[in-house]
């Protein structure tokens, strides 16, 4: 089961959970970005996925990382992958979901999660991950403004009215995508609460141009997932710029939207350590962007 199956499949699992206590102030704009390019760049924590197996696993499986992932990552395994993050130099966090899942999350151990990243200069700007209630309230334990992935079956009405009442935004990510009108169909267009994440590699994998995305989409781009793969019709991340994404092409159409987000860089390889790379990454980011 692939990540855009995982996320499918799980909906139905969860959309019975009954959630009470919850708050329903917004942390709209807690997490804005800076206005200087090279400071908006995050490390997605979806790079470590195969963490768990010594960074050797199929992306056919990723439900199963997943799980593994949930079942692993205790307060000593957040803290280890947070120093590791922030020892190649970055200061900002895209959250995904089995980092932080809710099954295991609690507001006790979300200030747990909260502190570790202050101790290590990160700050929570995004979650990779499914939109339901359960998860909307782990972005509010977390102070985080958006989540960035599946609908989980909500159509946009449901969807626009669970983001307004938890004063948290949603940006569907594309994945099987091959065209504008694709992406923009499950958010009927977007709107204040719904808008568009746009997956570089994923574009590259179903053979899209991804600059005339960009372009296309405007200011409905809230935040992007930066990664580049090796070859259409297949979905193996590579180093930034030696893919089929035109990196330097995507960024240049970024800038001329006046795109204010943050630049999310995702790496998820299937037989190495992607913090080999992480620190080239950001730097290249930061001269590119």
């Amino acid at each position: 089961m692939n990540r855009r199956e995982f996320l499918v499949s799980s909906a139905a699992a969860t959309a019975a959970v009954s959630l009470t206590g919850i708050s329903c102030s917004s942390t709209k704009g807690s997490s804005a970005a800076p206005r200087n390019r090279s400071n908006r760049i995050a490390f997605n924590t979806a790079n470590l996925v195969g963490r768990v197996s010594g960074y050797r696993y199929e992306l056919k499986n990723w439900g199963e990382q997943h799980q593994r992932t949930v079942a692993s990552t205790d307060s000593k395994a957040w803290e280890s992958i947070c120093a590791d993050i922030s020892r190649e130099g970055y200061q900002a966090v895209e959250i995904w979901e089995a980092h932080a899942a809710p099954e295991v999350m609690d507001i006790v151990k979300a200030k747990t999660w909260r502190r570790i990243m202050e101790d290590y200069g990160l700050k929570p700007v995004a979650y990779a991950g499914g939109l339901r209630k359960d998860t909307l309230l782990v972005c509010q334990w977390l102070g985080i403004p958006h989540i960035d992935g599946g609908l989980r079956g909500l159509d946009p009405a449901e969807a626009t009215a669970l983001c307004r009442q938890y004063g948290i935004r949603f940006n569907l990510e594309n994945h099987p995508e091959r065209s504008v009108s694709e992406i923009l169909k499950p958010i009927a267009g977007g709107n204040e609460w719904l808008g568009v994440c746009v997956d570089t590699g994923w574009l590259g994998t179903q053979r899209v141009d991804a600059p005339e995305v960009i372009r296309q989409l405007g200011s409905l781009v809230r935040h992007t997932h930066i990664k580049d793969v090796q070859k259409a019709g297949a979905h193996e991340t590579c180093r930034l710029g030696e893919g089929v994404v035109n990196i330097p092409s995507v960024l240049v159409a970024l800038r001329k939207i006046n795109y204010q987000g943050w630049y999310s860089w995702e790496d998820e390889p299937e037989d190495r350590n992607p913090l080999e790379q992480a620190k080239w990454s950001l730097n290249y980011l930061k001269r590119m962007a």
